[in-house]
């Protein structure tokens, strides 16, 4: 199997995308977690399921879209 420039480009814009992506939706699982935490509560959800939770928000983003960027690109360019 060849590995296409096209496609190395694409997985690298990929991976900065689905870094940008695991930044915002970890600042996201924490403040509702600070928010809960803030209201009286335990945390709630965010706080339960918080390392299947970082573990699935830093998989999908990060793994995820290279993969998707490198087929797209290789796709694209031919």
């Amino acid at each position: 199997m060849s590995v296409s420039l096209a496609g190395v480009i694409g997985a690298a814009i990929g991976f900065y995308v689905g870094w940008l992506d695991y930044k915002i939706l970890k600042g996201m699982l924490q403040a509702t977690e600070t928010k809960n935490r803030q209201a009286g509560g335990d945390g709630g959800r965010a706080a339960r399921y918080k390392a299947p939770l970082s573990a699935l928000i830093f998989g999908v983003p990060v793994i995820g879209f290279p993969i998707v960027g490198y087929w797209a690109a290789s796709q694209l360019a031919g």
